[in-house]
């Protein structure tokens, strides 16, 4: 590439490497996490209900699920 001088200041950036698709990757990521704490952060009861439901549900489908794979029961244990 030839020098360049004319007050050009930032880095030339290559967007077809894997390193470039990478940083703009990281730096959407960023900008959505933040946009989710300042949405928490504005609504607090809401987020806490949503945490809960969300909580809720997790504990019943593991608890589903941890029950499912129960195949003997109580009974069955004593007497074997």
């Amino acid at each position: 590439m030839s020098d360049i001088k004319t007050g050009f200041t930032g880095e030339l950036e290559d967007k077809t490497t894997v390193a470039a698709n990478v940083k703009r990757a990281t730096a959407a990521v960023q900008r959505e996490a933040g946009a989710v704490v300042a949405s928490a952060q504005d609504h607090r009861a809401a987020t806490g209900s949503v945490l809960l439901l969300v909580g809720a549900a997790a504990f019943v489908a593991g608890y589903l699920l941890g029950t499912g794979q129960r195949r003997d029961t109580l009974l069955s244990r004593y007497w074997r």
